[in-house]
């Protein structure tokens, strides 16, 4: 197995495994649970099934200090894009630009492979997210209700 080297995580980052679901449950149940109140109810990353993730989608880890710090689960939606389905980073990894680090991977690749733009979606009431992800270059392009959960669809167009 390769792994990329990235900053500030000098391990890296690397492809899923089926032995990581644990672990990508754990992140997901502790990074998430901040929202719980806020929305209403439990964000749809903490009830996804990450061993299906790591079998039907391409999920990659982010290492630091010899630990699964952080994840991103993406997807091929068909077209010209892909689609960032899910990402976490530990709380006690929190800070570090490890979520920007994954981010920038996802878009790397995503370019690598000829795609033309890198989609996600957030909670409304999640504007860190919205922040975080608008200072990146995404851009809201619709919203809706699925599920219960008020989403906001964003989209940043990948330069060539």
């Amino acid at each position: 197995m390769s792994v990329i080297p990235i900053e500030p995580t000098p391990e890296g980052i690397r492809p899923a495994e089926a032995a990581d679901a644990p672990r990508l449950k754990g992140i997901a149940l502790a990074a998430y649970a901040k929202y719980v109140e806020r929305i209403g109810l439990e964000p749809a990353p903490m009830g996804a099934d990450y061993e299906e993730a790591i079998d039907s989608a391409v999920v990659w880890v982010a290492m630091a200090d010899d630990d699964v710090a952080g994840y991103a689960v993406t997807r091929d939606p068909g077209g010209d894009g892909v689609l960032l389905e899910n990402l976490a980073v530990a709380p006690g990894h929190q800070g570090r630009g490890i979520g920007r680090a994954l981010i920038t991977h996802v878009e790397s690749r995503a370019k690598g492979r000829g795609a033309l733009h890198v989609e996600l979606f957030t909670h409304e009431a999640m504007t860190e997210n919205r922040r975080l992800y608008a200072g990146l270059g995404y851009q809201e392009t619709g919203y809706a209700v699925e599920r219960g959960y008020r989403r906001v669809f964003m989209r940043k167009t990948l330069d060539g």
